[in-house]
Protein backbone atom coordinates (compact mmCIF):
# COMPACT_ATOMS: atom_id res chain seq x y z
CA UNK A 1 0.00 0.00 0.00
CA UNK A 2 1.02 3.88 -0.12
CA UNK A 3 1.72 6.19 -2.95
CA UNK A 4 0.55 4.41 -5.96
CA UNK A 5 1.61 5.72 -9.20
CA UNK A 6 -0.54 5.18 -12.25
CA UNK A 7 1.24 4.43 -15.41
CA UNK A 8 -0.35 7.33 -18.73
CA UNK A 9 -2.14 5.18 -21.04
CA UNK A 10 -0.63 5.33 -24.62
CA UNK A 11 -2.20 6.90 -27.26
CA UNK A 12 -4.88 5.01 -29.31
CA UNK A 13 -3.89 5.36 -33.11
CA UNK A 14 -5.39 7.98 -34.86
CA UNK A 15 -5.71 9.99 -31.65
CA UNK A 16 -3.92 13.49 -30.73
CA UNK A 17 -4.29 16.14 -28.13
CA UNK A 18 -7.68 18.63 -28.62
CA UNK A 19 -8.88 21.92 -26.72
CA UNK A 20 -12.18 21.92 -25.69
CA UNK A 21 -14.89 24.54 -24.36
CA UNK A 22 -16.60 23.50 -21.29
CA UNK A 23 -18.38 25.09 -18.67
CA UNK A 24 -16.31 24.62 -15.49
CA UNK A 25 -17.49 24.37 -12.14
CA UNK A 26 -15.84 26.89 -9.23
CA UNK A 27 -17.93 25.89 -6.71
CA UNK A 28 -21.01 23.98 -6.47
CA UNK A 29 -23.34 24.35 -2.73
CA UNK A 30 -27.42 22.77 -2.17
CA UNK A 31 -29.34 23.63 0.73
CA UNK A 32 -32.53 23.48 1.98
CA UNK A 33 -34.44 26.71 2.76
CA UNK A 34 -37.28 25.97 5.55
CA UNK A 35 -39.56 29.22 5.76
CA UNK A 36 -42.97 29.36 8.03
CA UNK A 37 -46.27 31.58 6.88
CA UNK A 38 -49.41 31.81 8.23
CA UNK A 39 -52.10 32.88 6.18
CA UNK A 40 -56.03 33.63 7.15
CA UNK A 41 -59.41 32.88 5.64
CA UNK A 42 -62.12 35.75 4.65
CA UNK A 43 -65.07 36.02 5.87
CA UNK A 44 -66.89 34.30 2.57
CA UNK A 45 -64.13 31.64 2.72
CA UNK A 46 -64.89 30.95 6.48
CA UNK A 47 -68.63 30.82 5.42
CA UNK A 48 -68.32 28.27 2.87
CA UNK A 49 -66.45 26.22 5.13
CA UNK A 50 -69.01 26.27 7.40
CA UNK A 51 -71.69 24.98 4.83
CA UNK A 52 -69.68 22.54 3.77
CA UNK A 53 -69.16 21.17 7.37
CA UNK A 54 -72.80 21.58 7.99
CA UNK A 55 -73.22 18.41 5.04
CA UNK A 56 -72.51 15.23 6.83
CA UNK A 57 -71.87 13.51 3.00
CA UNK A 58 -69.11 16.03 3.03
CA UNK A 59 -67.06 15.98 6.06
CA UNK A 60 -64.09 15.79 7.11
CA UNK A 61 -62.89 18.30 5.09
CA UNK A 62 -58.87 18.83 4.55
CA UNK A 63 -56.61 21.38 4.11
CA UNK A 64 -53.99 21.12 1.04
CA UNK A 65 -51.01 22.49 0.54
CA UNK A 66 -49.98 22.62 -3.61
CA UNK A 67 -46.39 23.04 -4.37
CA UNK A 68 -44.67 23.77 -7.88
CA UNK A 69 -43.48 20.74 -9.40
CA UNK A 70 -39.69 21.28 -10.64
CA UNK A 71 -37.65 20.52 -13.32
CA UNK A 72 -34.91 17.41 -12.54
CA UNK A 73 -31.66 18.91 -10.80
CA UNK A 74 -29.62 17.82 -14.35
CA UNK A 75 -28.88 19.39 -16.26
CA UNK A 76 -27.87 22.38 -14.76
CA UNK A 77 -27.96 24.50 -17.94
CA UNK A 78 -30.57 26.58 -18.73
CA UNK A 79 -31.37 27.60 -15.14
CA UNK A 80 -30.65 31.38 -15.01
CA UNK A 81 -33.23 33.02 -13.30
CA UNK A 82 -34.20 34.97 -16.17
CA UNK A 83 -35.95 31.53 -17.96
CA UNK A 84 -37.96 30.56 -14.91
CA UNK A 85 -39.88 34.02 -13.86
CA UNK A 86 -42.46 33.13 -16.49
CA UNK A 87 -43.22 29.56 -14.36
CA UNK A 88 -44.40 29.58 -10.39
CA UNK A 89 -41.08 29.46 -8.85
CA UNK A 90 -37.72 30.86 -9.52
CA UNK A 91 -34.48 32.26 -7.80
CA UNK A 92 -32.39 35.21 -8.41
CA UNK A 93 -29.33 37.21 -6.80
CA UNK A 94 -30.23 40.24 -4.76
CA UNK A 95 -27.65 43.17 -4.55
CA UNK A 96 -24.09 42.90 -5.95
CA UNK A 97 -21.65 40.26 -4.60
CA UNK A 98 -19.16 41.38 -1.43
CA UNK A 99 -15.64 40.22 -1.02
CA UNK A 100 -15.29 38.39 2.25
CA UNK A 101 -12.96 36.80 4.17
CA UNK A 102 -13.77 32.89 5.90
CA UNK A 103 -11.69 30.40 7.91
CA UNK A 104 -11.41 27.03 6.19
CA UNK A 105 -9.28 24.20 7.41
CA UNK A 106 -7.47 26.18 9.90
CA UNK A 107 -6.71 29.43 7.14
CA UNK A 108 -8.70 32.35 6.27
CA UNK A 109 -9.00 32.40 2.28
CA UNK A 110 -11.05 34.88 0.01
CA UNK A 111 -14.43 34.70 -0.93
CA UNK A 112 -17.67 36.02 -2.07
CA UNK A 113 -20.72 36.95 -0.10
CA UNK A 114 -24.04 36.78 -1.92
CA UNK A 115 -27.46 36.52 -1.07
CA UNK A 116 -30.28 35.09 -3.09
CA UNK A 117 -33.85 35.27 -3.20
CA UNK A 118 -36.47 32.16 -3.58
CA UNK A 119 -39.44 32.24 -4.36
CA UNK A 120 -42.96 29.83 -5.31
CA UNK A 121 -46.12 30.53 -5.90
CA UNK A 122 -48.55 27.85 -3.46
CA UNK A 123 -51.73 27.18 -3.11
CA UNK A 124 -53.76 26.55 -0.06
CA UNK A 125 -57.30 24.53 -0.38
CA UNK A 126 -59.85 23.22 1.55
CA UNK A 127 -61.32 20.36 -0.19
CA UNK A 128 -64.09 17.72 1.05
CA UNK A 129 -63.96 14.37 1.13
CA UNK A 130 -64.94 13.77 -2.48
CA UNK A 131 -61.80 15.91 -3.10
CA UNK A 132 -63.90 18.59 -4.27
CA UNK A 133 -62.68 22.10 -3.54
CA UNK A 134 -64.33 24.23 -0.99
CA UNK A 135 -62.01 27.15 -1.09
CA UNK A 136 -58.65 27.86 -1.97
CA UNK A 137 -55.95 31.17 -1.09
CA UNK A 138 -52.92 31.50 -3.63
CA UNK A 139 -49.82 33.56 -1.94
CA UNK A 140 -46.03 33.54 -2.56
CA UNK A 141 -43.70 32.21 -0.60
CA UNK A 142 -40.16 33.64 -0.72
CA UNK A 143 -36.93 32.85 1.12
CA UNK A 144 -33.40 35.15 1.10
CA UNK A 145 -30.42 33.02 2.36
CA UNK A 146 -26.45 34.65 2.29
CA UNK A 147 -24.10 31.85 0.18
CA UNK A 148 -20.34 32.49 0.74
CA UNK A 149 -19.28 31.02 -2.35
CA UNK A 150 -16.20 30.89 -4.85
CA UNK A 151 -17.53 33.37 -7.18
CA UNK A 152 -14.84 35.00 -8.47
CA UNK A 153 -14.79 38.03 -11.34
CA UNK A 154 -15.13 36.63 -14.81
CA UNK A 155 -17.51 33.75 -13.27
CA UNK A 156 -21.38 33.42 -13.93
CA UNK A 157 -23.84 32.13 -11.14
CA UNK A 158 -26.76 30.06 -11.63
CA UNK A 159 -29.08 29.42 -9.03
CA UNK A 160 -32.36 26.56 -9.33
CA UNK A 161 -35.19 25.22 -6.95
CA UNK A 162 -34.69 21.42 -7.18
CA UNK A 163 -37.40 20.25 -5.14
CA UNK A 164 -40.44 22.06 -3.14
CA UNK A 165 -42.21 20.75 -0.47
CA UNK A 166 -44.45 21.60 2.60
CA UNK A 167 -46.24 20.78 5.65
CA UNK A 168 -49.24 21.92 7.68
CA UNK A 169 -48.17 23.20 11.30
CA UNK A 170 -51.28 21.68 12.74
CA UNK A 171 -53.28 19.03 11.73
CA UNK A 172 -55.21 18.52 8.34
CA UNK A 173 -58.21 17.76 8.62
CA UNK A 174 -61.54 19.83 9.99
CA UNK A 175 -64.31 17.78 11.58
CA UNK A 176 -66.71 20.42 12.79
CA UNK A 177 -67.93 23.96 12.79
CA UNK A 178 -66.57 26.43 12.96
CA UNK A 179 -63.31 25.84 11.10
CA UNK A 180 -60.18 27.43 11.57
CA UNK A 181 -59.85 31.15 10.75
CA UNK A 182 -56.27 30.44 10.08
CA UNK A 183 -53.91 27.94 8.20
CA UNK A 184 -50.36 27.34 9.52
CA UNK A 185 -47.50 25.90 7.33
CA UNK A 186 -43.70 25.63 6.26
CA UNK A 187 -42.74 25.60 2.92
CA UNK A 188 -38.93 23.90 2.23
CA UNK A 189 -36.81 25.02 -0.91
CA UNK A 190 -34.10 22.53 -1.94
CA UNK A 191 -31.71 24.88 -3.73
CA UNK A 192 -28.99 23.99 -5.90
CA UNK A 193 -26.31 27.07 -6.81
CA UNK A 194 -23.34 26.44 -8.81
CA UNK A 195 -20.92 29.03 -10.02
CA UNK A 196 -19.69 28.35 -13.52
CA UNK A 197 -17.14 29.99 -16.13
CA UNK A 198 -16.62 29.22 -19.69
CA UNK A 199 -12.95 27.61 -20.06
CA UNK A 200 -10.68 26.24 -22.73
CA UNK A 201 -9.48 22.48 -21.24
CA UNK A 202 -6.64 20.83 -22.87
CA UNK A 203 -7.80 17.34 -22.30
CA UNK A 204 -6.41 15.97 -19.60
CA UNK A 205 -7.43 18.80 -17.35
CA UNK A 206 -4.79 21.16 -18.70
CA UNK A 207 -5.78 25.07 -19.27
CA UNK A 208 -5.42 25.79 -23.10
CA UNK A 209 -4.11 29.08 -24.61
CA UNK A 210 -5.63 30.41 -27.63
CA UNK A 211 -3.75 29.99 -30.70
CA UNK A 212 -2.07 32.81 -32.65
CA UNK A 213 -3.48 34.59 -35.86
CA UNK A 214 -0.94 33.33 -38.05
CA UNK A 215 -3.01 31.70 -41.05
CA UNK A 216 -3.26 34.32 -43.76
CA UNK A 217 -2.25 36.89 -41.63
CA UNK A 218 -3.59 40.92 -42.07
CA UNK A 219 -2.46 44.39 -40.53
CA UNK A 220 -1.94 43.98 -37.05
CA UNK A 221 -4.56 46.13 -35.56
CA UNK A 222 -3.16 49.55 -33.16
CA UNK A 223 -2.03 48.80 -29.83
CA UNK A 224 -1.80 45.52 -28.07
CA UNK A 225 -4.38 42.55 -27.50
CA UNK A 226 -5.19 42.19 -23.81
CA UNK A 227 -3.43 38.77 -22.51
CA UNK A 228 -6.15 35.58 -22.03
CA UNK A 229 -6.66 35.53 -18.00
CA UNK A 230 -9.07 32.67 -16.51
CA UNK A 231 -10.58 33.51 -13.50
CA UNK A 232 -8.98 32.95 -10.48
CA UNK A 233 -9.17 29.41 -8.97
CA UNK A 234 -10.31 28.31 -5.20
CA UNK A 235 -9.19 25.41 -4.37
CA UNK A 236 -9.74 25.82 -0.51
CA UNK A 237 -13.14 26.02 -1.00
CA UNK A 238 -14.12 23.79 -3.89
CA UNK A 239 -13.72 21.16 -4.89
CA UNK A 240 -11.92 20.47 -1.72
CA UNK A 241 -9.27 18.27 -0.39
CA UNK A 242 -9.85 14.69 -1.38
CA UNK A 243 -9.40 11.69 0.74
CA UNK A 244 -6.12 9.80 -0.20
CA UNK A 245 -7.46 6.63 1.80
CA UNK A 246 -10.14 5.39 3.15
CA UNK A 247 -11.57 3.15 6.03
CA UNK A 248 -14.24 1.28 7.16
CA UNK A 249 -15.14 -1.26 10.51
CA UNK A 250 -16.10 -2.17 13.91
CA UNK A 251 -13.99 -2.99 16.25
CA UNK A 252 -13.95 -3.49 20.14
CA UNK A 253 -11.10 -4.81 22.52
CA UNK A 254 -9.67 -4.32 26.26
CA UNK A 255 -7.60 -1.73 27.42
CA UNK A 256 -3.97 -2.26 28.26
CA UNK A 257 -1.84 -1.04 31.46
CA UNK A 258 -0.76 2.19 29.55
CA UNK A 259 -4.89 2.78 29.37
CA UNK A 260 -5.85 5.57 31.54
CA UNK A 261 -8.90 3.56 32.60
CA UNK A 262 -9.56 -0.45 32.82
CA UNK A 263 -12.45 -1.80 30.53
CA UNK A 264 -13.37 -2.48 26.66
CA UNK A 265 -12.99 -0.16 24.33
CA UNK A 266 -15.05 -0.24 20.76
CA UNK A 267 -15.49 1.85 18.06
CA UNK A 268 -17.49 2.17 14.75
CA UNK A 269 -16.47 4.34 12.09
CA UNK A 270 -16.50 4.89 7.88
CA UNK A 271 -13.56 7.73 7.27
CA UNK A 272 -13.84 9.09 3.70
CA UNK A 273 -16.89 7.72 2.38
CA UNK A 274 -16.68 8.74 -1.26
CA UNK A 275 -13.79 10.48 -0.79
CA UNK A 276 -15.47 12.71 1.46
CA UNK A 277 -13.78 13.79 4.77
CA UNK A 278 -16.40 16.08 5.72
CA UNK A 279 -19.39 13.08 5.73
CA UNK A 280 -17.35 10.73 7.66
CA UNK A 281 -18.49 8.62 10.75
CA UNK A 282 -16.68 7.78 14.54
CA UNK A 283 -18.06 6.17 17.26
CA UNK A 284 -16.58 5.33 20.26
CA UNK A 285 -17.76 3.58 23.30
CA UNK A 286 -16.29 2.37 26.53
CA UNK A 287 -17.49 -0.29 29.01
CA UNK A 288 -15.56 0.68 32.46
CA UNK A 289 -14.87 -2.99 34.32
CA UNK A 290 -13.00 -1.06 37.10
CA UNK A 291 -15.29 -0.66 40.50
CA UNK A 292 -12.29 0.56 42.44
CA UNK A 293 -12.55 4.16 41.27
CA UNK A 294 -16.43 4.31 40.38
CA UNK A 295 -18.11 3.13 36.91
CA UNK A 296 -16.84 5.61 34.36
CA UNK A 297 -18.60 4.45 31.04
CA UNK A 298 -19.31 6.93 28.31
CA UNK A 299 -19.96 6.77 24.83
CA UNK A 300 -18.43 9.31 22.16
CA UNK A 301 -19.58 10.65 18.89
CA UNK A 302 -17.43 13.32 16.47
CA UNK A 303 -18.65 15.81 14.86
CA UNK A 304 -15.91 17.40 12.88
CA UNK A 305 -12.70 16.00 11.23
CA UNK A 306 -10.03 17.95 10.42
CA UNK A 307 -8.55 17.02 6.67
CA UNK A 308 -5.01 18.58 7.77
CA UNK A 309 -4.50 15.78 10.29
CA UNK A 310 -5.89 12.80 7.49
CA UNK A 311 -2.61 10.49 7.38
CA UNK A 312 -1.57 7.43 5.76
CA UNK A 313 1.60 5.77 6.85
CA UNK A 314 3.20 2.27 6.19
CA UNK A 315 3.96 0.16 8.65
CA UNK A 316 5.83 -3.57 8.74
CA UNK A 317 3.24 -5.77 7.58
CA UNK A 318 -0.10 -3.07 7.21
CA UNK A 319 -0.84 0.28 6.94
CA UNK A 320 -2.03 2.82 10.19
CA UNK A 321 -4.09 5.63 9.03
CA UNK A 322 -4.57 8.93 11.70
CA UNK A 323 -7.27 11.49 12.04
CA UNK A 324 -8.09 13.77 14.88
CA UNK A 325 -10.97 16.38 15.07
CA UNK A 326 -13.78 17.57 17.41
CA UNK A 327 -16.73 15.16 19.17
CA UNK A 328 -19.16 15.58 22.24
CA UNK A 329 -19.88 12.71 24.45
CA UNK A 330 -23.44 11.09 26.12
CA UNK A 331 -23.00 13.44 29.28
CA UNK A 332 -22.44 16.79 27.14
CA UNK A 333 -18.45 17.37 26.81
CA UNK A 334 -17.30 18.84 23.71
CA UNK A 335 -13.72 17.12 23.26
CA UNK A 336 -11.17 16.95 20.81
CA UNK A 337 -10.08 13.20 19.45
CA UNK A 338 -6.99 11.33 18.09
CA UNK A 339 -8.20 8.14 16.29
CA UNK A 340 -5.64 6.01 14.73
CA UNK A 341 -6.34 2.82 13.17
CA UNK A 342 -4.05 0.15 12.02
CA UNK A 343 -4.65 -2.84 9.85
CA UNK A 344 -1.72 -5.47 9.64
CA UNK A 345 -1.27 -9.21 9.05
CA UNK A 346 -0.21 -9.84 12.78
CA UNK A 347 -3.66 -8.56 13.70
CA UNK A 348 -5.52 -4.95 13.91
CA UNK A 349 -5.07 -2.84 16.41
CA UNK A 350 -6.49 0.75 17.13
CA UNK A 351 -5.62 3.71 19.83
CA UNK A 352 -8.26 6.44 20.77
CA UNK A 353 -7.56 9.69 22.80
CA UNK A 354 -9.73 12.50 23.99
CA UNK A 355 -8.22 15.86 24.55
CA UNK A 356 -9.66 19.01 26.68
CA UNK A 357 -9.76 21.75 24.02
CA UNK A 358 -9.06 24.49 26.03
CA UNK A 359 -6.08 23.26 28.30
CA UNK A 360 -4.75 20.47 26.09
CA UNK A 361 -4.96 17.98 28.84
CA UNK A 362 -5.68 14.32 27.88
CA UNK A 363 -8.52 13.39 29.17
CA UNK A 364 -8.60 9.51 28.29
CA UNK A 365 -6.39 7.52 26.24
CA UNK A 366 -7.62 4.02 25.16
CA UNK A 367 -3.68 3.18 24.99
CA UNK A 368 -3.29 0.09 22.01
CA UNK A 369 -5.77 -1.79 22.13
CA UNK A 370 -5.55 -5.21 20.22
CA UNK A 371 -8.76 -6.09 18.82
CA UNK A 372 -10.30 -9.22 19.35
CA UNK A 373 -14.12 -8.69 17.90
CA UNK A 374 -14.81 -7.40 14.78
CA UNK A 375 -12.31 -5.82 11.76
CA UNK A 376 -10.15 -2.81 10.29
CA UNK A 377 -10.42 -2.17 6.67
CA UNK A 378 -7.98 0.55 5.04
CA UNK A 379 -7.37 1.26 1.48
CA UNK A 380 -5.54 3.69 -0.24
CA UNK A 381 -6.94 2.77 -3.67
CA UNK A 382 -8.99 5.86 -5.29
CA UNK A 383 -11.66 3.23 -6.61
CA UNK A 384 -11.77 1.59 -3.31
CA UNK A 385 -14.99 -0.30 -2.44
CA UNK A 386 -15.35 -1.19 1.61
CA UNK A 387 -18.54 -2.03 1.82
CA UNK A 388 -19.89 -5.01 4.05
Amino acid sequence: MGNKHKPRHPKASGLQDECIRVPKVYDWVTDSLTVKKELRFTDEQLEDIKCALDDPSRRPLRIVVTTPTVPPLFPISGSDSSSLKDKHFFCEQVGDKRDVTVPISGEFVDAELVDLLFTANVIIKVVDRHGEVVTKIKTDVTALESFVLCYPDGTDLFCRVSKIFSKLSSGSLILNAPGPSRVKFEVTFCVDVQVEAEVKLEVLAKFCAPRGNDIEPIENPDGNCPPIEFPKQCPDIFPGKHCEAKAKGEASGETESDATEEGVAGILFDICPGGNLSNSKFEFTFDDRSREDGLKSFNFVATEFDPDTLELVEVKGGVKLLVSGEGKTDHGDELDFNLALLQSKYGDKFQVQLIKENSGRKVFDTGVVDVTEGAIVIDDSETADLSF
